[in-house]
């Protein structure tokens, strides 16, 4: 009994200096981040679906590479894909409007609006490969260009279509390119072993007796997307731009298909073991998702800033729910 007191003792102070970690990586990435946009004179939407996204994604990439080599393994990696875009919309998102409580979650729509069509049509894409509709291999790979291509479009448009924001957080003079680069360097280095620290500790609970259905639907949840989680959390009450954690996430779900893409483009995949319910689930999320968001444009009269209400993050944690019985 006292050594199962030791060990869970042992895991909790691990949590909590995975917690620090990621914390500051967050703050560390978030900060830098407004300050590239304040130094390149581009919007902090755009760095938030771009620079932000991808440090974010950093851990699913490596895990990816890992597992296509692996037997099963392109079951693997696309159940990882699936499972982060999930957590990202349903966990992070759910999160971010949820903590708001009585103060509304608001953020521009018109940054969210002219782009969003790709990142549906990349989660259809995303969803007819794990489907395993087609078994041509060619035809395979030309979806894994699509996947990879839906990131760079959503980027090329953003660039062409948000206006100039010069971010308030710092002066662009005061800032060198050193110290950005380290800094982001050093962010990304904090949230990868943050984020690793959180999933040993997992499989840690595991052998110690805990729930593996309660361990792997939760704590690995929150696990993999601890980067996204924190750095939304930080840009919500520290730096309050909401913005960044649209951006953040729907950059974040693109650049994991990016990757799957990229993944599957260039390592032999055999077919992707996944029920049918997982993949449209998704799909099904990300247009439900729009549809809300639209229709709270509408009733603002069609006014740019929405305003959230708290209760729809709580309607994700419920789909998040849902998901996890359909696998």
């Amino acid at each position: 009994m006292g050594h199962l007191f030791a060990e869970t003792g042992l895991i909790f102070l691990k949590t909590i200096l995975a917690i620090a970690f990621l914390y500051k990586g967050a703050d560390l990435l978030i900060d830098s981040a407004l300050k590239t946009a304040s130094k390149l004179n581009i919007s902090e939407i755009l760095i938030s679906v771009t620079l932000i996204a991808w440090a974010t994604s950093l851990p699913e990439f490596f895990v990816l590479v890992e597992a296509i080599k692996e037997e099963n393994g392109s079951t693997f990696a696309y159940g990882t894909i699936l499972g982060s875009n999930f957590a990202n919309i349903c966990l992070v998102l759910g999160l971010s409007l949820f903590l708001k409580f009585g103060a509304r979650f608001s953020f521009d729509f018109n940054q969210l609006k002219s782009n969003y069509s790709i990142t549906l049509v990349s989660a259809l894409i995303f969803a007819i490969y794990g489907l395993n509709i087609i078994d041509n291999v060619v035809i395979k790979k030309m979806l894994s260009v699509l996947m990879i291509s839906g990131m760079t479009i959503y980027v090329f448009k953003l660039s062409k279509e948000t206006p100039i924001v010069i971010s308030e957080n710092a002066d662009k003079n005061l800032v060198s390119n050193f110290e950005l680069c380290w800094k982001i360097a050093l962010s990304v280095i904090l949230l990868i072993i943050g984020s690793n620290v959180l999933v040993d500790n997992g499989l840690e609970l595991q052998k110690i007796g805990f729930s593996s259905s309660l361990i792997g639907s939760f704590y690995f949840a929150l696990s993999t997307s601890s980067p996204e989680i924190f750095s939304s959390i930080v840009a919500i009450f520290k730096y309050k731009k909401n913005d960044i954690v649209i951006g953040n996430i729907l950059g974040s779900n693109l650049a994991n298909i990016s990757i799957f893409g990229f993944v599957t483009l260039f390592y032999t995949t055999e077919s992707v073991n996944f029920g049918f319910e997982s993949p449209i689930l998704l799909l099904a999320l990300e247009l439900s998702l729009f549809l809300v968001f639209m229709g709270y444009y509408l009733r603002n009269k069609k006014i740019p800033t929405l305003k959230i209400h708290s209760f729809i993050g709580y309607l994700l944690f419920f789909v998040y729910y849902l998901f996890y019985k359909a696998l």
